[in-house]
């Protein structure tokens, strides 16, 4: 079914690579709703910081005691310890969807500046194809560690450039949505989420 969609939608486009791009889009704004969900429970953990910093000093001993105090406050506030994975996890059966997709041979003789979509930068160094969608996931990895906050914790702003060094191990295909969802994911902070 993904094959005809975005097949189809290549028809319309005149391209394979804008198809996934559309595609990508339809998807993450489809699930904006629960985007801004996450986005509320950022706000709020970030508004009941102090209140969770003096539970972890007064309950860091006791980690079962300090997960329920913590999650009595988010719930309190409208949020709970998970809110932020929801998108994430709403978005996954489409991406194994369309990994499924660029993997199986489905995006052969589709091309990106000349690169077959199929092809992947570990194994083939010389696409520049690969080497723009590299350069790209690097801005957008650096445009979101700028935004992060100045005590994020170190293990977050690394995680930052995972798709960074994911991308060249994936099919170009895989990489046109990691960069179209990451801009996606840019803008949508930078709109509805102020720097905390």
């Amino acid at each position: 079914m993904v094959h005809h969609v975005l097949l189809g939608l290549a028809g319309l486009l005149g391209s394979v690579p804008a198809a996934i791009v559309v595609a990508t889009l339809v998807l993450r704004a489809l699930l904006l709703p629960l985007s801004m969900r996450s986005y509320h429970a950022q706000r709020v953990r970030a508004r009941l910081a102090p209140r969770i910093a003096e539970l972890r000093q007064r309950h860091g001993h006791e980690p079962v005691v300090l997960a329920q105090e913590t999650t009595a406050v988010l719930r309190a506030a409208g949020s709970g310890p998970f809110a932020g994975l929801v998108p994430v996890l709403a978005q996954a059966p489409f991406v194994w969807l369309l990994y499924r997709e660029f993997t199986n041979g489905g995006m052969h003789d589709h091309t990106l500046l000349g690169a077959d979509l199929t092809l992947r930068l570990i194994a083939h160094p010389a696409l520049l194809a690969g080497w723009i969608i590299v350069a790209l996931l690097v801005a957008v990895a650096v445009w979101n560690l700028r935004r992060l906050p100045a005590d994020a914790p170190r293990l977050v702003r690394v995680a930052t450039f995972g798709t960074v060094v994911f991308a060249p191990l994936v099919p170009l295909a895989a990489g046109i949505y990691l960069v179209t969802t990451g801009v996606w994911t840019a803008v949508e902070r930078w709109v509805f989420l102020p720097r905390l």
